[in-house]
């Protein structure tokens, strides 16, 4: 399956920064690919293909990680100056570019029967 997401999709959402569409077609695959791979969705493509999930929900979702690394691709968390004895501190989140979702992003798009990881409870034993 194709990434469900477009370029169009981020300017939708409000994008209107300098990344060309090439770049900001490259993001959005690279996030498809990671929320292909997370192991807390098993089946997404299938899911998608069969209608038992939004595909809208899924452009959501890769919208919403690209955006976070095309808005602020540097990572910067914190940026601060001075000018008499020059001070300057740069505070980077995440320079690696790195893309990732949310946990409300995943619940999103997690299916209804999925069950916390580990296990909670007792058994009786016969």
């Amino acid at each position: 399956m194709d990434n469900p997401a477009a370029p169009a999709d981020l300017v939708k959402r409000g994008y209107t920064g300098p990344a060309s569409t090439e770049v900001q077609q490259t993001r959005l695959d690279e996030a498809w690919r990671a929320l292909q791979a997370e192991p807390e969705l098993p089946g997404l493509v299938a899911r998608i293909e069969s209608t038992e999930l939004d595909p809208k929900l899924v452009v959501d979702v890769i919208c919403a990680a690209a955006l976070r690394v095309l808005r602020n691709p540097e990572g910067y968390e914190s940026e601060s100056g001075g000018i008499d004895d020059y001070q300057e501190s740069v505070k980077r989140s995440d320079p690696t570019q790195d893309v990732y979702f949310t946990a409300a992003e995943l619940r999103r798009l997690q299916p209804a029967y999925v069950l916390p990881a580990g296990f909670s409870g007792s058994m009786k034993y016969l």
